[in-house]
């Protein structure tokens, strides 16, 4: 997330802001990060890919360009769809990520998408401080748009936000299905149980704050 602005692809296509013109709309942020990333890398200081033969490096680019564009959370449900479709043909020997370059690909781009939202599943101590700093910068995008006037993003209204609720539903609909899917090709009963057990404390939560 190098050079990230603090507010999602939405707001930025709102506002038109000048990276969702120079991207045309198509996950401006996650272009933008690639964009950066390899802008450094254009540096001599800076490029450790460089002594690579120019055929690996085009092949690393690709695939680490395609990673990082499937975190877009706009591609999430049809990327888990084809993913499940994949590991569901695990047991006929037809998913190969190891021989095949689209089955390595969509492996890859689904443990990248693991990595990005992987918070959730780490133990509540390390997670819940996490979760308060990212709930801050959504609230601030909420600020932001109430003072230019626009509706205020879905769970960025300060003053309208049940913080437990909106964790159990992304857990709920995002979260676990993705890490189940991940759980069928690569067991991760770990990283499951934590998920599991930061659910359980944001009900309690949420039960207190319902009163």
């Amino acid at each position: 997330d190098v050079d990230h602005p603090g507010v999602n692809n939405t707001f930025l296509s709102t506002t038109y802001d000048v990276r969702a013109i120079l991207y045309n709309d198509k996950s401006i942020l996650e272009n933008h990060h690639l964009a950066t990333a390899f802008s450094l890398m254009s540096r001599t200081d800076l490029d450790f890919l460089g002594q690579l033969p120019r055929a690996e490096f085009k092949q690393i680019r690709e695939t680490v360009i395609e990673m990082v564009l499937a975190t877009d959370l706009s591609q999430h449900f049809g990327l888990l769809a084809s993913f499940k479709n994949k590991v569901n043909k695990t047991i006929a020997q037809t998913f190969d990520p190891k021989e095949c370059r689209e089955d390595r690909v969509i492996l890859l781009k689904i443990l990248m998408k693991c990595a990005d939202v992987s918070n959730p599943t780490k133990e509540w101590p390390i997670y819940f401080p996490w979760c308060e700093r990212v709930q801050e910068e959504f609230m601030r995008q909420g600020d932001l748009e109430k003072s230019l006037n626009l509706p205020v993003s879905p769970f960025m209204d300060r003053e309208n936000i049940n913080v437990p609720s909106s964790q159990i539903g992304f857990m709920d609909y995002v979260l676990l299905p993705l890490f189940e899917a991940v759980n069928k090709y690569i067991e991760v009963p770990h990283i499951l149980g934590s998920l599991q057990a930061n659910r359980e404390h944001w009900y309690v939560l949420f039960f207190l704050k319902m009163g």
